[in-house]
């Protein structure tokens, strides 16, 4: 069983317009409605993947039974927390193909309790005592301590779980406290929190070090199309993937993760857990749904994807 965490979950809507700009009105056909959030994303393909999976965390008014009701009609086990007051906030995504761009509009989510909060760690001991990994992705919502990750992974950790943690800035620089064994920046947010320019030649390895001394045992930062730098305590790793027809990189990081963990949980050795990852990554670019693989995308990316030991 993988646990899924995410504190701040949103409900998606993805819509694609040709020529999108300002000042404009922009009739719109179609468009995605999905349960969303970077562990929710994640929770989706491992179950894609074929591994149990939960998704926990927090949720909030009509829009939080929009995605608990939607998730679980996807197949995935929910067990989140309700908030008392406000709504999950909506994330909405304007795709232009025209333009080859990713607009986002994000709203900040429901403030967070003490009460809500003293069930989370409730949650999370209980979660994690039948979890090989727990993930926890994400930002923090209003209300929640900078430091959460950090006592959440210690929790997790002393249940016996490995934990992921896949954040950002002030959640991931204090998170790294509780010692995750996996953390997945991508190459901006490894950057940022090495304070580097990320322009340097050698700056995701530089955060990568970085990384490792605050606390993680395994370093991935993600480099989009140029692949990834993977780095332990005993080695380093370069992947590198093949061309593919990108059509939105929403949801492709937290793909990522969700690759390597359900790798890990089936006792991949790390080269293979890496490609998997990267395929898995790959394969959700190739679709607008945030979270969206297709088995066969993974195997034949797979095939082109290199690990080479630096």
């Amino acid at each position: 069983m993988i646990t899924t965490v995410t504190l701040n979950a949103a409900v998606d809507k993805i819509y694609t317009v040709a020529g999108f700009g300002l000042n404009a009105v922009h009739r719109i056909e179609g468009g995605l409605t999905v349960p969303g959030g970077k562990g929710v994303n994640a929770a989706r393909v491992i179950r894609t993947l074929g591994e149990p999976v939960r998704a926990t965390g927090f949720v909030a008014g009509h829009t939080g039974r929009l995605l608990t009701d939607g998730l679980s009609a996807e197949g995935v086990s929910v067990d989140f927390i309700e908030a008392a007051h406000g709504e999950t906030r909506l994330a909405i995504t304007v795709l232009d193909p025209s333009a080859h761009t990713q607009t986002e509009l994000i709203e900040s989510g429901p403030t967070i309790g003490p009460l809500e909060l003293a069930a989370l760690r409730r949650k999370i001991t209980t979660l994690a005592a039948d979890s090989a990994w727990v993930v926890f992705s994400g930002s923090l919502p209003p209300g929640c301590p900078p430091d959460l990750y950090a006592e959440l992974c210690t929790l997790a950790k002393a249940r016996g779980a490995r934990v992921a943690l896949d954040a950002s800035g002030e959640a991931l620089r204090l998170g790294l406290r509780g010692k995750p064994d996996l953390v997945k920046p991508n190459e901006v947010e490894a950057a940022h929190f090495a304070g580097i320019d990320a322009t340097r030649p050698d700056a995701a390895e530089a955060a990568a070090a970085q990384l490792l001394e605050a606390g993680a045992q395994l370093a991935v930062i993600s480099l989009g199309a140029r692949g990834a730098l993977a780095v332990t305590r005993d080695a380093r790793y370069r992947v590198r993937l093949p061309h593919a027809d990108i059509v939105s990189a929403l949801g492709s990081g937290d793909a990522m993760v969700a690759g390597l963990v359900t790798g890990a949980a089936a006792g991949l050795e790390l080269p293979a857990m890496l490609r998997q990852g990267a395929a898995c990554g790959t394969a959700a670019a190739l679709h607008a749904m945030a979270g969206r693989i297709e088995l066969q995308d993974v195997k034949r990316l797979e095939q082109g994807i290199t690990v080479t030991l630096l």
